[in-house]
């Protein structure tokens, strides 16, 4: 006996020096960032979409301990350390206990490990079965419990603690294992895994003999009942059979949306991440998609992508990267969604909503779809055909490239390149490198990028970045585009009819869309993208290896595919784009126009419609095109002067002569006026009408005259004039230089200095003004 309380005596003495020399040099210990975790990715709803290994190869979440099931922690104290919260770590008596029982009774061996004991021997490695193994893990519970609390520690345990194969810690367990976090553990699952760490072999859940887990699970349960009496009612649960999954059951949902989000986070973000992804309408879009892909192979489609944002939120709530992940034939790995494509023609509303906001147009204004050539480039509509005169809501609507092209080259305030580049469009080149093909698909964009633009316009102009993480806060959004040209724009795209027999479907749900597609060069990509409810939805069709398809175009590859996962997203009717603005808080009038020419409408204009206008930004003037004149009876042609008994009134159109030569090549005609009687004076003939405009020379513009050059500079003279012209003159200060007809271009060889340019058409109208000739030396 007396040789027991010497050797317990020097035993309690060496483990008091210990404690010393652990509390003077022991530094702290990393617990937490010393291993790899896993990450556990999750839907909006707390759905598990995929739980990743850690680099380790092991599944290990850490949980914060308030994120833990509280009758969990407590089942786990009353199981492996009941006197956690009185011990300094170790728990002294037991461990004298347990080396009586193991070197000097030799009965059974017993460890007396408590939970910092075991979460010394986990975060080290320690081999506790041996003599000095056991010293070291003393050492360094004491070292633990010097510089951490026991909530820290306890935490620390709850996220290293072994339950099974390569299952580390509570959150992973309670994933895997039951399929939820672990936070909503109930009683039973809470003290099943309570049992495992112990014996993590004999005891994992997945264990085909689940005798040893559910006997230690009842040792508990009566200890359990010792303590909560009052719980005994539950004791029922208990009997149900043991309903669990493994690693292999693990869910692998969503995979682009995953590898875009894991390549966005920090290598180190780790545990339960709740995304804005909602699984309900992933799998509607996937599963569609892939319908439609399959339904449309023998056409040549066999791959396309979608992605949907809320933009009232701007969450990503789907992302379908290929119509099949797994399908290595088509890439399927690729994700679409965020591969750097051209759009075609998709990106052609934001130039018309920034030509809107400078006052160039509004959206009955009357545009030119006629040849025109800029520099080296020529630009040409999809069908090589030009429709002349045309209104920029049909210009739109129809995608045409020629009235695009001309709106992007009059922006002054702001280019259209500034403002794919304000909204973060990445890997563009330098501007001069696209130069005005940019509207047509020059550059290249993403599905997301692209989907985040459609999304400002939804949200008034004001731009923002789409979300991720269900928990990140909302990107502060910048002013982009007024919310005046943003609603006038998609008032415009809503009336872009569905595609064939979808717009029955449409109608039916009485939801208005607001869309537009894109067709790249070489029919590499086709694109559509809608507004409608709280959604943008982006949908591309092609191929990830780049090859062409003639069936691959915007209106009839994507279109189709575009309102499909409309009609699946939503069901419920009755969504227009008016519901995303705040009708009263918009700057906008709504006028009556002349339908032909887009200006305000006056009594002789055969047709009137309704247009919007932005007071103070719209071009606004009273159409003129329509006028009524004297018709001599006897001759049909005009009249000097009208009379009441002489003359009668017609009304004819006056075309200024740029669109009648549009007309002219589009193949339209119409009814001119006719010529004045011949006896009428000049002094009458100019009495009414509308004066010549100089359209070259400008006066605002310094024009550079070459004197070095065998063949001086050559200036061209032209204007656009009134419908009754048919010639017109050129005087240069005041001295006759040439005359030609209407639409003719006249070249002047000018020399350096300042110069009165005058037109005068045959019926005696005429304009001037001074332009400046500068020498290049």
């Amino acid at each position: 006996m007396r040789r027991t309380l010497t050797i317990t005596a020097r035993v309690t003495a060496v483990i008091a020096v210990l404690l010393f020399l652990s509390w003077l040099f022991c530094p702290t210990p990393e617990l937490k960032h010393y291993v790899p975790y896993s990450k556990a990715y999750l839907d909006s709803s707390g759905q598990l979409l995929q739980l990743t290994l850690a680099q380790d190869e092991r599944y290990r979440i850490y949980t914060p301990l308030a994120k833990i099931s509280p009758e969990f922690v407590e089942a786990t104290l009353l199981y492996e350390d009941q006197h956690f919260y009185q011990h300094p770590g170790v728990d002294f008596p037991a461990l004298a206990r347990a080396f009586y029982a193991t070197y000097i009774d030799r009965h059974r061996r017993v460890g007396a490990s408590t939970i910092t004991m075991q979460v010394a021997r986990l975060r080290w490695g320690i081999a506790s079965n041996t003599g000095l193994g056991k010293v070291e893990q003393i050492v360094r519970a004491l070292q633990l419990s010097r510089h951490y609390s026991k909530q820290e520690i306890l935490e620390a345990y709850l996220n290293l603690a072994p339950y099974g194969g390569n299952i580390e810690g509570i959150g992973a367990a309670s994933l895997i294992y039951f399929g939820k976090p672990a936070a909503q553990l109930n009683l039973v699952e809470a003290l099943t895994l309570a049992v495992v760490p112990q014996n993590p072999n004999q005891r994992a859940p997945t264990k085909k003999n689940q005798q040893p887990l559910l006997a230690a699970r009842e040792r508990l349960w009566q200890r359990w009942q010792e303590q909560h009496p009052e719980s005994v009612a539950r004791a029922k649960y208990f009997q149900l059979p043991l309903a669990v999954t493994g690693p292999q059951a693990l869910p692998f949902k969503a995979p682009h949306f995953i590898n875009y989000l894991q390549s966005q986070l920090p290598y180190w973000d780790s545990g339960l991440i709740t995304t804005t992804l909602n699984l309900g309408q992933q799998q509607k879009l996937g599963q569609v998609l892939a319908d439609y892909v399959v339904a449309k192979g023998n056409s040549g489609i066999h791959n396309a992508s979608a992605l949907l944002i809320n933009y009232q939120t701007m969450a990503i709530e789907a992302m379908v990267g290929s119509a099949d992940f797994f399908n290595n034939a088509i890439q399927g790995q690729v994700n679409g969604t965020t591969a750097k494509r051209s759009p075609g023609s998709a990106l052609k509303p934001f130039v018309y909503a920034l030509a809107m906001d400078e006052g160039l147009i509004h959206p009955e204004s009357l545009l030119k779809d006629a040849p025109r050539q800029y520099g080296g480039f020529t630009p040409e509509n999809y069908d090589k055909q030009f429709l002349g005169p045309i209104s920029a809501r049909r210009a739109l609507i129809e995608s045409r490239n020629v009235p695009a092209v001309t709106l992007q080259a009059e922006l002054q305030n702001r280019s259209f390149y500034q403002l794919l580049h304000d909204a973060g469009v990445e890997g563009l080149q330098p501007a001069e490198h696209y130069g005005l093909a940019l509207a047509l698909g020059g550059g290249e964009v993403t599905a997301l990028e692209l989907a985040g633009l459609y999304a400002m316009l939804a949200n008034g102009g004001d731009y923002s970045q789409p979300r991720l993480l269900a928990n990140a806060e909302r990107a502060p959004a910048r002013r982009l585009l007024s919310r005046e040209a943003s609603y006038l724009t998609l008032d415009i795209l809503k009336d872009n009819p569905a595609p064939g027999s979808l717009a029955i479907d449409s109608e039916r749900a009485h939801n208005q869309v607001a869309w537009k597609t894109g067709t790249s060069w070489a029919f590499r990509d086709a694109w559509a993208v809608g507004v409608s409810g709280p959604y943008v939805l982006a949908v591309w069709v092609g191929n990830f290896d780049g090859s062409g398809n003639q069936s691959f175009i915007g209106r009839t590859a994507a279109g189709p595919l575009l309102f499909k996962l409309f009609n699946a997203l939503q069901p419920g009717p009755g969504w227009q784009v008016s519901d995303a603005f705040n009708m009263s808080g918009l700057n906008i009038k709504q006028l009556q126009v002349c339908a032909d020419t887009g200006d305000l409408y006056q009594k002789y204009c055969p047709q009137a419609k309704s247009a919007w206008f932005i007071p103070g930004v719209s071009p606004i003037k009273l159409s003129n095109i329509y006028r009524p004149v004297a018709i001599n009876p006897k001759t049909g042609k005009r009249a000097c002067w009208q009379s009441s008994e002489a003359s009668e009134l017609k009304v004819y159109a006056f075309w200024p002569s740029d669109l009648v030569a549009i007309f002219n090549q589009a193949g339209i005609s119409f009814q001119a006026p006719p010529p004045f009687d011949s006896d009428c004076q000049l002094d009458q003939t100019s009495a009414g009408g509308q004066a010549p405009i100089i359209v070259s020379p400008r006066p605002s513009l310094d024009y550079i005259v070459r004197l070095s050059d065998e063949q001086p500079t050559a200036i061209p003279l032209t204007a656009t004039v009134d419908g009754d012209v048919e010639q017109v003159h050129w005087f240069i200060d005041d001295a006759y230089f040439g005359s030609g007809k209407k639409n003719e271009t006249l070249f002047w060889q000018g020399q350096p200095g300042s110069y009165q340019i005058t037109v005068v058409d045959d019926l005696g109208r005429s304009a001037s003004h001074k332009v400046q000739l500068k020498a290049d030396r």
